[in-house]
């Protein structure tokens, strides 16, 4: 069922849409944020234009909750109101991505995260990546330079090679990042200067998009870390250094308050207000990440990688980075015929497997093994429910395959159906927002937290906090929580 709610005027228009029928906006990497290629660009005449549903696709849909929406669109009219180009009519989406995302496309679209949101402290770091983007937008930006994106490049480089190239499009998820052309410094300092303007005119805390602008590099600093120590994949390498940016923002915004008696003004509680209870992270029907686990409530399914792999969930399959450059891939494909057949028949017609032999015996399962040049790839087909089947890619380095291969097979065959009662046990994340209490501390709101790493960190990161700064009773914060009472 279609269901659709429009709130237009002369400036600014804001869509829900149902999953995988919108448009999309997004701030690439945590730092860095990404226009649509020019040759894109020209054809964003429709929302039903092919590179919008791709792109829509590949960072989860629309989100659709009419408050936050109702919340995005009002913010993005005053800060449109106050941009260079006040006349010109925005289209404001609200995309269903656990991703710190944001960006605009020539002709106003412009659209934002919920995992954007759920980081931004107060309302004004919200308009503050909304000004920054409009001000792409009235700068002409995406008009003036085309690039390449490294993105599909670097997946390439990550799971190229492993088979042919018929079965390696089948492997490698290009998404979105294929559509995607990325600023030059020049004009990422200029849309943040424009932005702080922007900003300011509105209303809004200038300091504020400098604020946010810290947030993102704390939180970059904190996945890279968990990551192993080294730095988020960067796809547009060509943004400047986030401390830098931080530096300047907050350098214009001194330029322009000179009253002494102007107060800033963050709208903090109207920002929590309305990301109260919005989900966070991976939505149910694209499965939760669990430590070592990945569950998937509506598909009722369960399976885990060893402690010294990375679990990475996407729209389109799951991955997870290991050592010695070992790489798994997951997904479901259809298929009909048995899963010897569609493995030796379909996915990999044409190649020479060694090794075939049936596993997890649950699941009507078989694996195979794939050599080619310097990799070696183990295939694992299993049984899904009528017309599909799950599979696993898990390739390393040919020298450390057999170091790798048991774990390899100890991931295949643990995978299992959960019961219905077991799934619905599975609850995602939420933001829940809580008020300070007089004895209350740090602590006692980070064991409130649920599914996430280091979560004294996360919390503080989420709410604004130096490392030793106290709360102050009153206040409201925010939680990550699988609480059901909001």
């Amino acid at each position: 069922m279609i269901m659709s709610k429009i709130m237009n005027n002369r400036r600014i228009s804001v869509t829900f849409l149902p999953r995988l029928l919108g448009l999309i906006l997004s701030i690439s990497s945590l730092t860095a944020c990404a226009p649509v290629n020019q040759a894109s660009a020209q054809k964003q005449n429709s929302i039903n234009h092919p590179d919008h549903k791709k792109i829509i696709r590949a960072f989860g849909g629309v989100y659709e909750d009419f408050k936050v929406g109702s919340y995005v669109a009002g913010l993005s009219l005053k800060i449109a109101k106050s941009s260079d180009d006040p006349e010109s009519t925005y289209r404001v989406t609200v995309l269903d991505s656990p991703q710190v995302n944001a960006f605009a496309m020539p002709g106003g679209y412009t659209y934002v995260t919920r995992g954007l949101l759920a980081l931004a402290n107060n309302e004004a770091e919200v308009a503050a990546v909304m000004g920054h983007e409009i001000a792409h937008v009235t700068a002409a930006h995406g008009n003036e330079r085309q690039r390449t994106s490294i993105g599909a490049a670097v997946l390439a480089t990550v799971l190229g090679n492993v088979l042919n190239s018929r079965v390696a499009n089948q492997i490698i998820d290009i998404g979105a990042t294929g559509l995607m052309a990325s600023y030059s410094r020049k004009q990422e300092y200029e849309a943040d200067r424009l932005g702080v303007q922007s900003l300011y005119r509105a209303g809004y805390d200038p300091y504020a998009g400098g604020d946010f602008l810290a947030a993102m590099g704390r939180l970059s600093e904190r996945e890279a870390r968990l990551s192993g120590g080294n730095r988020v994949p960067d796809w547009f390498a060509t943004h400047p250094d986030t401390g830098d940016r931080v530096s300047k923002a907050h350098k214009i915004a001194d330029g322009l308050v000179t009253n002494s008696n102007w107060r800033r003004n963050h709208g903090r509680a109207a920002h929590l207000a309305a990301i109260d209870g919005m989900l966070y992270g991976d939505a149910p029907d694209e499965g939760f990440i669990r430590g070592q686990d990945f569950l998937h409530p509506v598909l009722r399914f369960r399976f885990s990688v060893p402690d010294n792999f990375k679990l990475i969930n996407s729209s389109q399959a799951v991955y997870a980075k290991g050592p010695e450059g070992a790489v798994i891939k997951f997904d479901v494909a259809d298929a009909d015929q048995s899963t010897q057949s569609y493995l030796t028949d379909i996915w990999a017609e044409g190649l020479r497997l060694k090794n075939i032999i049936e596993i997890n015996s649950n699941l009507d399962g078989v694996t195979a093994i794939h050599e080619q040049s310097d990799k070696t790839s183990r295939l694992v087909v299993l049984r899904a429910e009528q017309g599909k089947v799950y599979r696993f890619v898990m390739q390393s380095p040919s020298s450390a395959f057999e170091g790798l291969d048991d774990v390899f097979v100890t991931t295949a065959d643990g995978f299992k159906k959960l019961t219905i009662a077991e799934a619905g046990k599975l609850r995602p994340l939420k933001i829940k927002v809580l008020t300070v209490r007089e004895d209350d501390r740090v602590q006692d709101f980070v064991k409130q937290m649920k599914g996430v790493e280091a979560p004294a960190e996360m919390f503080r990161i989420l709410n604004g906090l130096g490392a030793a700064e106290a709360l102050v009773a009153g206040t409201k914060v925010k939680i990550i929580t699988d609480s059901q009472v909001f």
